[in-house]
């Protein structure tokens, strides 16, 4: 597995003053046979004196189980909150994943766009999960020398330092007293420095993996008024090259309004161009809210033709709603 990414980088960074400094990794999967996609996130943001524990496990049937806590940590020597853990098994090359709490279990996990009624309305179940990641590739997001740094005009809002890659995912789901043998691909980033949801003004973070040799990850964020470098990779036959330029055209749908339906991607690498269409497969809306502000998470499982493969994967907008309306529709 090529790499640029240090070894050391997979252990913990020490925490700067910055109120809002965050160390997060992150998980997704889909198994495309058996219909269970995963998203689970951790971020300890210690001089808050909370890690975000977020475990959402998308279910064949379109509904979703939930798990979301604030909860409390005094140090950043681990991911270890909530219920919620990773292990290093060998750094670069194997992360576990494992997850025992009661999550409620909604009937469609767009309910979750009204969370209140949604919690208060779902049935809670008790919720295990044991996912080991192998990795495919790892890659930073910066340049050059830095190719760990953060994107370029987003460091003080995202991340200072930010690596992910695609990996083979195997593991078991367990839901009440039912036990899934889950097996697919997806994808794990680890970051670290200030993280300020209401900071950009938008992202488009859009996955998708075919098999272990071809995939793309298309990543584009606005600042401002800014539009940083694009960001990602293209992965064709096993050969991993860098994204130089993308564009996102998305639709959204009409019975769901202001939430994506589908997704046109170009990318440009050195190697040439490469297109790819998705469409949603299943939506699950996720909001953080901060002094007023609104940021919301449309976190979709989508289905891809991706230079004629078909391939899955998980994308997130991310959107300020700027008076009811995200400040990306529109613009990607």
């Amino acid at each position: 597995m090529a790499t640029t990414v240090p070894a050391t980088d997979e252990l913990m960074h020490e925490a700067t003053d910055d109120p809002q400094f965050n160390e997060s990794m992150y998980f997704n999967f889909v198994d495309g046979k058996r219909g269970f996609s995963t998203l689970i996130r951790m971020g300890n943001r210690v001089n808050e004196g909370h890690a975000e524990v977020t475990v959402l496990l998308y279910l064949p049937d379109g509904g979703a189980a939930i798990f979301f806590d604030r909860s409390p940590i005094e140090t950043n020597d681990r991911f270890d909150s909530g219920g919620l853990r990773f292990d290093v098994v060998e750094p670069l090359e194997h992360v576990r994943v494992t997850f025992a709490g009661d999550a409620h279990v909604l009937a469609d996990g767009r309910d979750l766009a009204d969370p209140k009624r949604a919690f208060a309305e779902s049935p809670v179940r008790p919720v295990r999960l044991t996912l080991d990641y192998g990795s495919i590739a790892l890659y930073g997001l910066g340049e050059g020398d830095d190719a760990i740094g953060g994107i370029a005009g987003a460091e003080d809002s995202i991340a200072t330092g930010h690596y992910q890659g695609p990996c083979r995912v195997t593991g078991t789901v367990t839901i009440g007293d039912e036990d899934h043998a889950v097996e697919g691909l997806g994808f794990r980033d680890h970051s670290w420095g200030p993280r300020k949801w209401q900071g950009p003004r938008w992202w488009r973070w859009i996955s998708c993996l075919c098999d272990e040799q071809n995939g793309f990850v298309a990543w584009l964020t606005k600042i401002g008024d800014t539009v940083a470098p694009p960001r990602g990779m293209v992965m064709r036959d096993g050969n991993l090259s860098l994204v130089r330029s993308a564009e996102v055209t998305s639709t959204y749908d009409p019975d769901l309004p202001h939430y994506p339906a589908t997704m046109d991607v170009t990318l440009g690498t050195d190697e040439g161009e490469w297109k790819a269409h998705g469409e949603r497969l299943t939506l699950v809306p996720l909001r953080h809210r901060r002094e007023g502000v609104t940021a919301r998470l449309s976190e979709l499982v989508c289905r891809y033709d991706f230079e004629g493969l078909e391939g899955y994967g998980i994308s997130e907008y991310h959107d300020l709603m700027l008076d009811g309306i995200p400040a990306g529709m529109g613009e990607a």
